[in-house]
């Protein structure tokens, strides 16, 4: 039993998860918990997408024309040289501008988009819209995009910002570029920018305005009796926050917080605990 003088501050939410965490693994020891109020920024996003699909014989003579013509060929030249009608050419090869495939020039040229699509034995398709929400959260350090918008809710518990000094090192969304969109879509999982299957995110557009988005947030301190060690754990329910959790432990080996400030848990109080946790193994 733990000296009537030390009393491990945990917070009666949060009892369950306690009780939960030291029966799933008895070597460890839940030496305090409480629960925090945490801000993170969402925004609505407006995705394009084009899909492929498979080029007719006059669109793939085209396409390859300007590929591999020197000088690239004008619409005359290849309705001189198919012996078709070049009105028909013509409207051919204004439906591939259209679809940004060739650019808009005199000479058939094709552009980058176009020879992705090209190398895939395709054209796209009209490109649609998608409506998806990018997630800032600086405590993880991420950016992350999902369909669902968040709820927006009011925690009544103290805000973790007031305990921890979080450095904003996420760059603001309308500060990206395609490609950071695409990576962190892929990143995200989410089938919206598949280049293997000839779908691409072709452009974006932020919508409205930032949201800050309340959530609750709790925090964990773990004592490990085979490795003998402290550890910090950032939860959202029963779900471990990886990157919050690896954040906070590097600041608290930095010595940049205070466990007594975070949740009543002096030196002492965790000396005296590990003592008697390490007289009972």
């Amino acid at each position: 039993m733990f000296p009537t003088s030390v009393v491990k501050p945990i917070d009666e939410n949060l009892k369950y998860l306690v009780e939960k965490i030291e029966a799933e693994s008895s070597g460890l020891s839940v030496l305090a918990a409480r629960q925090f109020g945490y801000t993170v920024t969402q925004n609505s996003l407006e995705l394009t997408i084009k899909e492929p699909r498979k080029f007719n014989v006059l669109e793939e003579f085209i396409i390859r024309a300007g590929m591999e013509f020197n000088p690239p060929p004008t619409a005359n030249d290849l309705a001189s040289i198919l012996g078709l009608d070049s009105v028909f050419i013509k409207s051919t090869i204004a439906n591939l501008q259209s679809l940004q495939t060739l650019a808009d020039t005199s000479q058939i040229t094709v552009t980058e988009e176009g020879s992705l699509f090209y190398a895939q034995g395709s054209v796209p398709k009209r490109p649609y819209s998608v409506s998806i929400y990018a997630i800032t959260d600086n405590l993880a350090g991420k950016i992350t995009f999902q369909y669902e918008s968040l709820e927006d809710i009011v925690i009544n518990q103290p805000d973790l910002t007031d305990f921890v000094n979080i450095e904003q090192k996420n760059p603001p969304i309308s500060s990206l570029q395609l490609a950071d969109i695409q990576e962190i879509i892929q990143s995200c999982n989410l089938p919206l920018h598949v280049p293997a299957e000839g779908k691409f995110v072709t452009d974006f557009k932020v919508k409205g305005t930032t949201q800050i988005i309340e959530r609750n947030i709790s925090l964990f301190v773990i004592f490990d009796h085979n490795q003998d060690k402290l550890n910090i754990q950032i939860r959202s329910g029963k779900e471990i926050l990886e990157a919050a959790t690896k954040k906070i432990e590097e600041l608290y080996n930095a010595e940049k917080i205070s466990l007594a400030e975070l949740c009543q848990l002096s030196q002492e109080t965790i000396n005296l605990q590990r003592e008697e946790i390490l007289n009972q193994k």
